[in-house]
């Protein structure tokens, strides 16, 4: 059996993915970049393993008051940076789950708006944030503690 057909398609689909994965932060970063010339950015993001996860950004002036928004949804690399509206004039930190509902958001975007709120909060008062681990992870961080169990039995 030939396996060199098989090697190049494998490195054409992983360039494409590379290519795609590029074009996709190319968005992120664009839609940071302006936000980020307006003042501060509050971001916040809905992990998804096999779900649409969501990213949401806002620009706040020096008082926390939201002066734009911005959020990426999707599955796929396919998903680009769009304007989230709706809650220019608000304060970051009050935004609760009655505005995005108000919105009709969907559970992924809601996420991210509540935990872009809640990082900011957090930062606000003196905290720091901690990371989630990556779906991935924390599968592997079980695989773990089962042998360790299975070890010691």
């Amino acid at each position: 059996m030939n396996l060199i057909p098989l090697i190049i398609l494998f490195c054409i689909a992983f360039a494409l993915q590379y290519l795609l994965t590029f074009l996709q932060m190319k968005s992120f970063m664009g839609s940071y970049r302006s936000l980020r010339q307006k003042g501060r950015v509050a971001i916040g993001k809905a992990k998804g393993a096999f779900r649409a996860g969501a990213i949401a950004m806002f620009a706040i002036d020096g008082d926390g008051k939201i002066l734009e928004g911005s959020f990426l949804q999707g599955v796929t690399v396919f998903a680009r940076a769009r304007a989230l509206k709706g809650f220019e004039g608000m304060d970051v930190g009050a935004i609760c789950q009655e505005d995005c509902k108000r919105m009709h958001l969907s559970g992924p975007i809601t996420k991210a708006v509540l935990e872009a709120s809640s990082n900011y909060r957090t930062l606000m008062a003196g905290g720091e944030l901690k990371e989630e681990p990556a779906p991935l992870v924390k599968a592997a961080n079980a695989l773990k503690r089962l042998a360790v169990r299975h070890a010691e039995a």
